[in-house]
Protein backbone atom coordinates (compact mmCIF):
# COMPACT_ATOMS: atom_id res chain seq x y z
CA UNK A 1 0.00 0.00 0.00
CA UNK A 2 1.24 3.54 -0.47
CA UNK A 3 2.30 5.35 2.71
CA UNK A 4 0.33 8.05 2.52
CA UNK A 5 -3.02 6.08 2.17
CA UNK A 6 -2.01 3.52 5.04
CA UNK A 7 -0.82 6.20 7.76
CA UNK A 8 -4.43 8.10 6.75
CA UNK A 9 -6.84 4.96 6.70
CA UNK A 10 -4.45 3.31 10.16
CA UNK A 11 -5.31 6.90 12.17
CA UNK A 12 -9.06 6.97 11.21
CA UNK A 13 -9.69 2.98 11.51
CA UNK A 14 -7.92 2.57 14.95
CA UNK A 15 -8.80 6.49 16.20
CA UNK A 16 21.26 -6.01 -5.00
CA UNK A 17 20.99 -9.59 -2.76
CA UNK A 18 21.51 -11.68 -5.84
CA UNK A 19 21.28 -15.48 -4.09
CA UNK A 20 19.10 -17.45 -6.37
CA UNK A 21 16.76 -19.43 -4.30
CA UNK A 22 16.60 -23.31 -5.13
CA UNK A 23 13.27 -24.62 -6.96
CA UNK A 24 13.46 -27.11 -3.99
CA UNK A 25 12.29 -24.40 -2.19
CA UNK A 26 8.93 -24.32 -3.87
CA UNK A 27 5.95 -25.89 -1.58
CA UNK A 28 3.69 -28.03 -2.74
CA UNK A 29 0.34 -26.75 -3.87
CA UNK A 30 -2.92 -27.70 -1.87
CA UNK A 31 -6.56 -28.06 -3.38
CA UNK A 32 -8.82 -26.51 -0.79
CA UNK A 33 -12.61 -27.20 -0.07
CA UNK A 34 -15.23 -26.55 -3.11
CA UNK A 35 -17.08 -23.97 -1.87
CA UNK A 36 -16.31 -21.19 -0.23
CA UNK A 37 -17.82 -19.91 3.40
CA UNK A 38 -19.88 -16.72 2.81
CA UNK A 39 -20.47 -14.21 5.72
CA UNK A 40 -21.90 -11.03 5.74
CA UNK A 41 -19.34 -8.55 7.33
CA UNK A 42 -20.42 -5.68 9.64
CA UNK A 43 -21.79 -2.78 7.89
CA UNK A 44 -21.23 0.78 8.39
CA UNK A 45 -24.74 2.92 7.72
CA UNK A 46 -27.99 1.88 6.21
CA UNK A 47 -28.53 1.34 2.22
CA UNK A 48 -30.80 3.31 0.45
CA UNK A 49 -34.00 1.86 -0.37
CA UNK A 50 -32.90 1.05 -4.01
CA UNK A 51 -29.93 1.76 -6.36
CA UNK A 52 -30.10 1.54 -10.24
CA UNK A 53 -28.27 -1.14 -12.18
CA UNK A 54 -26.27 1.26 -14.58
CA UNK A 55 -23.97 -1.49 -16.67
CA UNK A 56 -25.18 -3.63 -19.73
CA UNK A 57 -25.49 -6.68 -19.11
CA UNK A 58 -22.10 -9.05 -19.43
CA UNK A 59 -23.50 -10.85 -22.43
CA UNK A 60 -24.47 -7.42 -24.06
CA UNK A 61 -22.29 -6.36 -27.17
CA UNK A 62 -19.81 -3.21 -25.76
CA UNK A 63 -20.78 -0.66 -28.64
CA UNK A 64 -18.63 1.33 -30.31
CA UNK A 65 -16.58 4.28 -28.25
CA UNK A 66 -18.01 7.19 -30.05
CA UNK A 67 -15.87 9.75 -32.22
CA UNK A 68 -16.63 12.88 -30.49
CA UNK A 69 -17.28 12.53 -26.34
CA UNK A 70 -18.95 14.62 -24.41
CA UNK A 71 -15.87 17.36 -23.08
CA UNK A 72 -15.99 19.22 -19.95
CA UNK A 73 -14.86 22.23 -19.02
CA UNK A 74 -11.17 22.43 -18.54
CA UNK A 75 -10.70 23.50 -14.81
CA UNK A 76 -8.68 27.07 -14.87
CA UNK A 77 -5.89 28.10 -13.18
CA UNK A 78 -1.96 27.88 -13.85
CA UNK A 79 -1.04 24.00 -15.13
CA UNK A 80 1.71 22.19 -14.01
CA UNK A 81 4.77 23.28 -15.72
CA UNK A 82 6.09 20.72 -17.88
CA UNK A 83 9.16 18.55 -17.76
CA UNK A 84 12.92 20.19 -18.30
CA UNK A 85 14.21 18.94 -21.94
CA UNK A 86 17.09 16.60 -21.79
CA UNK A 87 17.26 16.37 -17.97
CA UNK A 88 17.18 13.20 -15.75
CA UNK A 89 13.78 12.46 -14.84
CA UNK A 90 12.64 9.52 -12.00
CA UNK A 91 10.44 7.49 -13.48
CA UNK A 92 8.21 6.20 -10.44
CA UNK A 93 5.65 3.91 -12.64
CA UNK A 94 6.03 2.17 -15.81
CA UNK A 95 3.92 -0.28 -18.43
CA UNK A 96 5.63 -1.24 -21.84
CA UNK A 97 3.61 -2.31 -24.63
CA UNK A 98 6.83 -3.85 -26.41
CA UNK A 99 10.41 -3.53 -26.96
CA UNK A 100 10.43 0.30 -27.14
CA UNK A 101 7.18 1.45 -26.45
CA UNK A 102 5.84 2.25 -23.26
CA UNK A 103 3.77 4.88 -20.78
CA UNK A 104 5.70 6.07 -17.78
CA UNK A 105 4.74 8.58 -14.57
CA UNK A 106 7.74 10.72 -13.22
CA UNK A 107 8.82 13.45 -11.86
CA UNK A 108 11.96 16.32 -11.72
CA UNK A 109 11.55 16.97 -7.85
CA UNK A 110 7.47 17.91 -8.87
CA UNK A 111 4.08 17.12 -9.44
CA UNK A 112 3.58 13.94 -11.74
CA UNK A 113 3.78 13.71 -14.92
CA UNK A 114 2.40 11.48 -17.61
CA UNK A 115 5.43 10.26 -19.74
CA UNK A 116 5.71 8.23 -23.40
CA UNK A 117 8.86 6.46 -24.21
CA UNK A 118 9.56 5.06 -27.92
CA UNK A 119 13.15 3.85 -26.86
CA UNK A 120 13.27 1.05 -24.30
CA UNK A 121 12.71 3.67 -21.62
CA UNK A 122 15.94 5.60 -22.32
CA UNK A 123 14.37 8.99 -23.80
CA UNK A 124 10.60 10.28 -22.24
CA UNK A 125 8.41 12.57 -24.22
CA UNK A 126 5.85 15.07 -21.98
CA UNK A 127 1.85 13.75 -21.94
CA UNK A 128 1.21 15.31 -19.22
CA UNK A 129 -2.61 16.92 -19.28
CA UNK A 130 -3.43 20.49 -18.71
CA UNK A 131 -4.08 19.38 -14.77
CA UNK A 132 -3.84 22.51 -12.96
CA UNK A 133 -0.69 23.06 -10.26
CA UNK A 134 -1.13 22.89 -6.30
CA UNK A 135 -2.03 26.22 -5.33
CA UNK A 136 -0.04 25.45 -2.28
CA UNK A 137 3.81 26.34 -4.19
CA UNK A 138 5.17 23.22 -1.36
CA UNK A 139 2.54 21.69 -2.35
CA UNK A 140 3.09 18.21 -5.15
CA UNK A 141 0.08 16.35 -7.23
CA UNK A 142 0.31 12.46 -7.46
CA UNK A 143 -1.38 10.83 -10.57
CA UNK A 144 -2.76 7.97 -10.24
CA UNK A 145 -3.39 6.19 -13.82
CA UNK A 146 -4.26 3.46 -15.71
CA UNK A 147 -2.91 2.80 -19.58
CA UNK A 148 -4.78 0.32 -21.85
CA UNK A 149 -2.75 0.59 -25.08
CA UNK A 150 -0.47 3.14 -26.92
CA UNK A 151 -4.30 5.35 -27.43
CA UNK A 152 -6.04 5.14 -24.19
CA UNK A 153 -5.26 6.35 -20.76
CA UNK A 154 -6.63 7.59 -17.87
CA UNK A 155 -5.32 9.45 -14.65
CA UNK A 156 -6.77 11.29 -11.81
CA UNK A 157 -4.53 14.11 -9.94
CA UNK A 158 -4.60 14.63 -5.76
CA UNK A 159 -2.33 16.21 -4.01
CA UNK A 160 -0.21 14.62 -1.74
CA UNK A 161 1.17 15.65 1.99
CA UNK A 162 -1.73 14.38 3.84
CA UNK A 163 -5.54 14.90 3.18
CA UNK A 164 -5.94 17.16 0.56
CA UNK A 165 -8.92 19.56 0.83
CA UNK A 166 -11.63 18.66 -1.13
CA UNK A 167 -13.12 20.53 -4.37
CA UNK A 168 -14.27 19.10 -7.49
CA UNK A 169 -12.43 15.85 -8.90
CA UNK A 170 -12.56 14.44 -12.31
CA UNK A 171 -10.70 12.14 -14.60
CA UNK A 172 -8.57 13.23 -17.35
CA UNK A 173 -8.78 10.30 -20.73
CA UNK A 174 -7.09 10.09 -23.83
CA UNK A 175 -8.13 8.58 -27.06
CA UNK A 176 -4.87 9.39 -29.26
CA UNK A 177 -1.88 8.11 -26.69
CA UNK A 178 -1.72 11.90 -24.48
CA UNK A 179 -1.60 14.07 -27.67
CA UNK A 180 -4.76 15.64 -26.42
CA UNK A 181 -6.50 15.21 -22.44
CA UNK A 182 -10.09 15.91 -22.00
CA UNK A 183 -11.61 16.15 -18.39
CA UNK A 184 -14.31 14.25 -17.39
CA UNK A 185 -17.01 16.01 -15.85
CA UNK A 186 -17.38 16.08 -11.66
CA UNK A 187 -17.43 13.33 -9.81
CA UNK A 188 -20.63 13.14 -7.64
CA UNK A 189 -19.24 13.26 -4.52
CA UNK A 190 -21.78 13.62 -1.31
CA UNK A 191 -19.95 16.89 0.06
CA UNK A 192 -19.08 15.02 3.58
CA UNK A 193 -15.97 13.76 2.49
CA UNK A 194 -13.28 13.64 4.94
CA UNK A 195 -10.36 13.54 1.98
CA UNK A 196 -10.89 11.73 -1.51
CA UNK A 197 -7.26 9.59 -2.17
CA UNK A 198 -8.36 7.07 -5.46
CA UNK A 199 -7.28 3.57 -4.80
CA UNK A 200 -7.01 2.50 -8.69
CA UNK A 201 -8.92 2.67 -11.67
CA UNK A 202 -10.37 -1.08 -13.29
CA UNK A 203 -11.43 -1.10 -17.12
CA UNK A 204 -12.90 -4.27 -19.50
CA UNK A 205 -13.40 -2.24 -22.61
CA UNK A 206 -12.56 1.29 -24.17
CA UNK A 207 -15.99 2.62 -22.58
CA UNK A 208 -16.51 0.27 -18.99
CA UNK A 209 -14.65 1.17 -15.99
CA UNK A 210 -14.40 2.08 -12.62
CA UNK A 211 -12.71 4.18 -10.37
CA UNK A 212 -12.58 3.11 -6.20
CA UNK A 213 -11.65 6.20 -3.91
CA UNK A 214 -11.51 6.23 -0.17
CA UNK A 215 -13.02 9.30 1.58
CA UNK A 216 -12.96 8.58 5.01
CA UNK A 217 -12.39 6.07 7.79
CA UNK A 218 -13.47 5.04 11.63
CA UNK A 219 -14.38 2.11 13.56
CA UNK A 220 -13.09 -0.59 11.72
CA UNK A 221 -14.45 1.10 8.22
CA UNK A 222 -12.90 1.93 5.16
CA UNK A 223 -15.65 4.56 3.76
CA UNK A 224 -15.12 4.75 -0.15
CA UNK A 225 -16.55 6.07 -3.27
CA UNK A 226 -17.01 4.03 -6.33
CA UNK A 227 -17.66 5.32 -9.42
CA UNK A 228 -18.68 3.86 -13.47
CA UNK A 229 -18.12 5.09 -16.42
CA UNK A 230 -20.12 3.59 -19.41
CA UNK A 231 -18.72 6.15 -21.94
CA UNK A 232 -15.12 5.98 -21.93
CA UNK A 233 -14.53 8.45 -19.21
CA UNK A 234 -16.30 11.43 -19.94
CA UNK A 235 -18.80 11.06 -17.32
CA UNK A 236 -19.03 9.02 -14.04
CA UNK A 237 -22.08 7.84 -11.63
CA UNK A 238 -21.88 6.81 -8.07
CA UNK A 239 -22.55 3.76 -7.61
CA UNK A 240 -21.84 2.66 -4.08
CA UNK A 241 -20.90 5.10 -1.39
CA UNK A 242 -21.23 5.45 2.28
CA UNK A 243 -25.17 4.78 2.64
CA UNK A 244 -24.73 1.47 0.70
CA UNK A 245 -24.65 -2.16 1.98
CA UNK A 246 -21.06 -2.92 0.28
CA UNK A 247 -17.01 -2.14 0.38
CA UNK A 248 -17.09 0.05 3.79
CA UNK A 249 -16.12 -2.74 6.08
CA UNK A 250 -12.31 -2.72 6.58
CA UNK A 251 -10.06 -1.86 4.42
CA UNK A 252 -10.53 -2.06 0.72
CA UNK A 253 -6.99 -2.44 -0.75
CA UNK A 254 -7.58 -3.17 -4.52
CA UNK A 255 -10.16 -3.68 -7.37
CA UNK A 256 -10.38 -5.72 -11.04
CA UNK A 257 -13.53 -6.53 -12.89
CA UNK A 258 -13.82 -9.41 -15.22
CA UNK A 259 -16.44 -7.92 -17.74
CA UNK A 260 -18.85 -5.41 -17.00
CA UNK A 261 -20.88 -7.10 -14.42
CA UNK A 262 -18.25 -9.30 -12.49
CA UNK A 263 -15.57 -7.96 -10.05
CA UNK A 264 -13.66 -8.11 -7.16
CA UNK A 265 -12.49 -5.96 -4.13
CA UNK A 266 -9.81 -7.29 -2.22
CA UNK A 267 -9.86 -6.40 1.77
CA UNK A 268 -7.65 -6.23 4.71
CA UNK A 269 -9.68 -7.80 7.78
CA UNK A 270 -7.30 -5.52 9.71
CA UNK A 271 -7.34 -8.60 12.74
CA UNK A 272 -11.01 -7.59 13.40
CA UNK A 273 -12.81 -9.93 11.57
CA UNK A 274 -11.25 -13.70 11.36
CA UNK A 275 -10.64 -14.84 7.78
CA UNK A 276 -9.32 -13.87 4.42
CA UNK A 277 -12.06 -12.51 2.15
CA UNK A 278 -12.93 -10.39 -0.75
CA UNK A 279 -15.82 -8.36 -1.92
CA UNK A 280 -17.59 -9.25 -5.22
CA UNK A 281 -20.32 -8.31 -7.35
CA UNK A 282 -22.29 -9.42 -10.39
CA UNK A 283 -24.04 -6.32 -11.24
CA UNK A 284 -21.66 -4.05 -12.20
CA UNK A 285 -20.88 -2.99 -8.91
CA UNK A 286 -23.92 -1.81 -7.68
CA UNK A 287 -24.56 -4.63 -4.76
CA UNK A 288 -21.36 -6.36 -3.21
CA UNK A 289 -21.37 -9.70 -1.04
CA UNK A 290 -18.10 -11.36 1.18
CA UNK A 291 -16.65 -14.10 -0.39
CA UNK A 292 -14.47 -15.87 2.20
CA UNK A 293 -11.32 -18.11 1.01
CA UNK A 294 -11.00 -21.53 2.52
CA UNK A 295 -7.90 -21.39 5.02
CA UNK A 296 -4.73 -23.39 4.68
CA UNK A 297 -3.55 -26.25 6.71
CA UNK A 298 -1.05 -24.03 8.77
CA UNK A 299 -3.44 -21.69 9.73
CA UNK A 300 -6.96 -21.94 10.62
CA UNK A 301 -8.39 -18.06 10.13
CA UNK A 302 -11.24 -18.57 10.92
CA UNK A 303 -10.40 -19.31 14.72
CA UNK A 304 -7.04 -18.07 14.87
CA UNK A 305 -6.67 -14.68 16.07
CA UNK A 306 -4.77 -13.02 12.80
CA UNK A 307 -4.51 -10.24 10.27
CA UNK A 308 -5.10 -11.31 7.05
CA UNK A 309 -5.51 -9.48 3.84
CA UNK A 310 -5.86 -10.32 0.25
CA UNK A 311 -4.61 -8.26 -2.91
CA UNK A 312 -3.23 -8.25 -5.81
CA UNK A 313 -5.99 -10.08 -7.72
CA UNK A 314 -5.51 -10.58 -11.34
CA UNK A 315 -8.55 -12.62 -13.55
CA UNK A 316 -6.20 -14.02 -16.12
CA UNK A 317 -9.24 -15.70 -18.53
CA UNK A 318 -13.08 -16.10 -18.34
CA UNK A 319 -13.05 -17.90 -15.04
CA UNK A 320 -9.34 -17.95 -13.69
CA UNK A 321 -7.77 -15.35 -11.25
CA UNK A 322 -5.25 -15.70 -8.86
CA UNK A 323 -4.70 -13.01 -5.59
CA UNK A 324 -2.19 -12.39 -2.80
CA UNK A 325 -2.99 -13.33 0.71
CA UNK A 326 -0.89 -12.44 3.51
CA UNK A 327 -1.34 -13.06 7.14
CA UNK A 328 0.23 -12.25 10.54
CA UNK A 329 -0.44 -13.96 14.04
CA UNK A 330 -1.76 -11.96 16.43
CA UNK A 331 0.59 -10.29 18.68
CA UNK A 332 3.09 -9.94 16.00
CA UNK A 333 4.63 -6.68 14.86
CA UNK A 334 2.57 -4.66 12.70
CA UNK A 335 5.22 -1.49 12.20
CA UNK A 336 6.37 -3.19 9.20
CA UNK A 337 4.66 -4.14 6.22
CA UNK A 338 7.58 -6.56 5.04
CA UNK A 339 7.22 -8.68 8.58
CA UNK A 340 4.60 -11.29 7.55
CA UNK A 341 4.06 -14.92 9.17
CA UNK A 342 2.48 -16.53 5.88
CA UNK A 343 2.07 -15.53 2.05
CA UNK A 344 0.12 -17.20 -0.25
CA UNK A 345 -0.80 -17.08 -4.00
CA UNK A 346 -4.73 -18.71 -4.46
CA UNK A 347 -5.98 -19.72 -7.61
CA UNK A 348 -8.89 -20.25 -9.02
CA UNK A 349 -10.22 -21.69 -12.46
CA UNK A 350 -13.97 -21.74 -11.96
CA UNK A 351 -14.61 -18.14 -10.20
CA UNK A 352 -14.09 -18.79 -6.40
CA UNK A 353 -15.78 -22.12 -6.56
CA UNK A 354 -13.07 -23.77 -5.35
CA UNK A 355 -9.17 -22.59 -4.96
CA UNK A 356 -5.63 -23.92 -4.87
CA UNK A 357 -2.97 -22.07 -2.82
CA UNK A 358 1.13 -21.99 -2.54
CA UNK A 359 2.65 -21.57 0.32
CA UNK A 360 5.46 -18.62 -0.56
CA UNK A 361 8.90 -18.54 1.27
CA UNK A 362 8.30 -14.81 1.48
CA UNK A 363 6.17 -11.87 0.95
CA UNK A 364 4.99 -10.38 -2.48
CA UNK A 365 3.43 -7.60 -3.02
CA UNK A 366 2.02 -7.81 -6.84
CA UNK A 367 1.79 -10.27 -9.61
CA UNK A 368 1.54 -9.33 -13.63
CA UNK A 369 0.55 -12.03 -15.94
CA UNK A 370 1.42 -11.63 -19.72
CA UNK A 371 -0.99 -14.36 -20.83
CA UNK A 372 -3.45 -17.13 -19.11
CA UNK A 373 -0.56 -19.18 -18.13
CA UNK A 374 2.65 -16.66 -17.44
CA UNK A 375 3.05 -14.64 -15.04
CA UNK A 376 5.13 -13.40 -11.92
CA UNK A 377 4.94 -12.68 -8.23
CA UNK A 378 6.98 -9.66 -7.10
CA UNK A 379 8.69 -8.84 -3.79
CA UNK A 380 12.24 -9.13 -2.49
CA UNK A 381 12.02 -12.61 -3.68
CA UNK A 382 9.81 -13.14 -6.84
CA UNK A 383 8.50 -15.99 -8.42
CA UNK A 384 7.38 -16.93 -11.70
CA UNK A 385 3.90 -19.80 -12.82
CA UNK A 386 4.03 -21.00 -16.63
CA UNK A 387 0.65 -23.27 -15.55
CA UNK A 388 -1.47 -20.16 -14.81
CA UNK A 389 -0.69 -19.26 -11.16
CA UNK A 390 -1.30 -23.39 -9.44
CA UNK A 391 2.76 -23.58 -9.01
CA UNK A 392 5.11 -20.89 -8.42
CA UNK A 393 9.29 -21.12 -8.65
CA UNK A 394 11.31 -18.89 -7.22
CA UNK A 395 13.25 -16.65 -9.76
CA UNK A 396 15.44 -14.35 -7.48
CA UNK A 397 16.31 -12.49 -4.60
CA UNK A 398 16.70 -8.71 -4.40
CA UNK A 399 17.01 -5.98 -1.85
CA UNK A 400 14.69 -3.62 -3.98
CA UNK A 401 10.95 -3.55 -3.94
CA UNK A 402 9.83 -2.57 -7.57
CA UNK A 403 6.77 -2.12 -9.87
CA UNK A 404 7.26 -4.58 -13.08
CA UNK A 405 6.08 -4.80 -16.22
CA UNK A 406 6.88 -7.46 -18.86
CA UNK A 407 6.30 -8.01 -22.37
CA UNK A 408 7.35 -11.43 -22.67
CA UNK A 409 9.09 -13.91 -20.69
CA UNK A 410 12.44 -12.53 -21.03
CA UNK A 411 11.81 -8.26 -21.23
CA UNK A 412 10.75 -6.41 -18.60
CA UNK A 413 11.53 -3.60 -16.59
CA UNK A 414 10.86 -2.36 -13.07
CA UNK A 415 11.03 0.57 -10.80
CA UNK A 416 13.19 -0.29 -8.18
CA UNK A 417 13.01 1.05 -4.94
CA UNK A 418 15.32 1.07 -1.96
CA UNK A 419 14.46 3.40 1.04
CA UNK A 420 14.76 6.95 -0.24
CA UNK A 421 16.47 5.79 -3.80
CA UNK A 422 14.50 5.19 -6.93
CA UNK A 423 15.91 3.38 -10.33
CA UNK A 424 14.85 2.43 -13.44
CA UNK A 425 15.97 -1.20 -14.36
CA UNK A 426 15.69 -3.26 -16.81
CA UNK A 427 16.45 -7.40 -18.09
CA UNK A 428 16.38 -9.09 -21.14
CA UNK A 429 16.80 -12.26 -19.64
CA UNK A 430 13.43 -13.07 -17.40
CA UNK A 431 14.88 -10.94 -14.38
CA UNK A 432 17.90 -12.77 -13.52
CA UNK A 433 20.35 -9.81 -14.31
CA UNK A 434 18.96 -6.30 -13.96
CA UNK A 435 20.44 -3.12 -15.50
CA UNK A 436 19.64 0.46 -14.82
CA UNK A 437 18.45 2.72 -17.25
CA UNK A 438 19.22 6.59 -16.53
CA UNK A 439 16.37 8.52 -18.07
CA UNK A 440 16.33 11.45 -19.56
CA UNK A 441 13.63 13.94 -20.90
CA UNK A 442 13.28 15.07 -24.75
Amino acid sequence: MRPTIRIILLIGLFLGSCNLPKSSDLATPRVDSPTPTRESAPQGLPAPASAPTILPSATQAAPPIPSTLPTAAIPSGPTIQGVTSSERITITTIHMLDEQAGWGVGNQGGSDHILFTTDGGLTWDERTPPEPASTDPAQTKTARVYFADDHLAWTIYTPTGGPPPIGDQYVWYTRDGGQNWQASSSLPLIGLEAFFIPEGFAFVDPQHGWLLAHVDAGMSHDYSYLFATTDGGASWQRITDPYSDGLQSLHNTGLAFLNAEFGWVTKDNLGVMAGAFFEQTADGGVTWEDVFLPAPAELDWFSEASQCLTSGLVFTGAQRASLIVKCRLSGEDTSDDEEWSFTYIYTTQDLGNTWQHTLLSSPVENMFFLDDMEGWAFGREYYRTTDGGFSWVPVKSVNWDGQFSFIDPINGWAVARNADEIALVNTIDGGATWQIIEPTTR
